[in-house]
């Protein structure tokens, strides 16, 4: 009998939510929010919602906004409207990003072409934007490797720096928007990592297992110290999401790092997000391990915590938690606990009725994270630095 994928009984939930809304908000509230915050565009997303019946018609219906984005661009480029043409590929980088990542399953041709496709309209952006985003490679070791994306602040001469961690349902391409680079602008280089498990890294089979993604985070920091674009002790690390564990644990095993911040709160105990909450969370995150028992997967998340809290209780350099008071993954009683044990100078701002994506605030938090970054990098923070403020939307 064909196994089923894990939470299998509850995706008629999925199917019946969505039939219920005209927008994504229903699944992720904010999530709208942070997409246009990203390059979304809303009229892109509402023409997607409007067709969805239920959850694997997403592929399809992202892959139609996709290449229509992409026929744009190509005519736009072929007539040498090129500026048009740079915001079409990336436009059509996004949505195929969703279809993609719709699709969790290895070896599976819709997800190795939605991808592919990502890169070839991803790399159309960038030849338009000329070296300002650069791609390389990063060995890890064991054949394997990680997949970065370098905006480069302007200027000549080394600058602060910043390593940027996606969340578990994200890639490389989905941030910072190069039309609207909230780092760059502030003199600030961002490189953008698909570590173990994310984007490009699955597609090659580079999966995630307990403390690898740190390795493959201290390769990439080896990486850009060498680089004489890079201040090479002006480094922070931001992570959003499932990145706000992976910016910990870069952190707490480099100490090249001089701040650390994470957003959209994950640094409470796994069984939420896998036990409790939709359950995409949990079958996206198995295949990121390339673990398809569920009970042996139970297990690794269990060490996924044991990994991440022992992080927290190494970690030295200066650490800012954003985190919405709503947030379905992280409530606020584990956010304090989480701030409570750390040792380092600590900061959090806890908004008010803001749930996961923090699409509520994001035009506000991004350009607030990328001063903070800076004036630590800069600055530094007092040992004794502890400071917890509750902000309003």
């Amino acid at each position: 009998m064909r196994k089923q994928g894990p939470r299998a009984n509850q995706g008629w939930i999925f199917d019946g939510l969505l039939k219920l809304t005209d927008n994504e908000d229903i699944l992720h509230p904010g999530m709208m929010g942070n997409r246009l915050e990203r390059g979304f565009k809303y009229g892109d997303m509402e023409r997607v919602f409007e067709r969805v019946k239920g959850r694997r018609s997403f592929p399809k219906e992202w892959a139609r906004a996709a290449a229509k984005q992409e026929k744009l661009a190509d005519a736009a480029y072929d007539t040498d409207r090129q500026i048009t043409a740079g915001q079409h590929y990336h436009r059509a980088a996004l949505y195929w990003g969703r279809v993609q990542h719709l699709i969790p399953v290895d070896g599976n041709p819709r997800k190795i072409a939605a991808h592919a496709s990502v890169i070839r309209c991803y790399n159309r952006m960038m030849e338009i934007h000329g070296d300002s985003v650069t791609r390389f490679e990063v060995d890890i070791g064991d054949g394997e490797n990680v997949y970065c994306l370098f905006h480069a602040a302007p200027g000549n001469g080394p600058k602060p720096t910043v390593l940027y961690l996606p969340g578990m349902d994200a890639i490389k391409e989905d941030f910072p928007n190069p039309y609207n680079n909230e780092f760059v602008r502030r003199g600030m280089n961002i490189c953008v990592m698909d570590g173990p498990g994310q984007g490009e890294c699955n597609i090659n089979q580079v999966w995630q297992t307990i403390g690898k993604y740190a390795a493959a985070g201290k390769c990439v920091m080896d990486v850009l110290v060498a680089r004489d674009d890079v201040d090479s002790g002006k480094i922070g690390i931001f992570g959003t999401s499932m990145g706000s564990r992976y910016s910990v644990e870069v952190a707490a095993y480099d100490e090249r790092v001089k701040c650390c911040v994470g957003q959209m709160a994950n640094v409470c105990p796994t069984d939420v997000i896998f036990n409790q909450a939709q359950p995409n969370f949990k079958r996206i995150y198995m295949y990121m391990t390339n673990i398809d028992d569920e009970a042996e997967f139970d297990t690794y998340a269990d060490e996924m915590d044991d990994f991440f809290f022992s992080a927290g209780d190494n970690l030295k350099a200066p650490y800012l938690l954003v985190a919405g008071e709503l947030d379905e993954l992280c409530p606020p009683d584990d956010v304090e606990k989480w701030i409570n044990r750390l040792k380092c100078p600590k900061e959090l701002w806890m908004y008010e009725d803001v749930f996961h994506p923090m699409g509520e605030v994001t035009p506000d938090i991004y350009p607030a994270i990328a001063d903070w970054i800076l004036e630590t990098l800069n600055n530094g923070r007092p040992d004794d630095h502890d400071v917890r403020e509750y902000r309003e939307p």
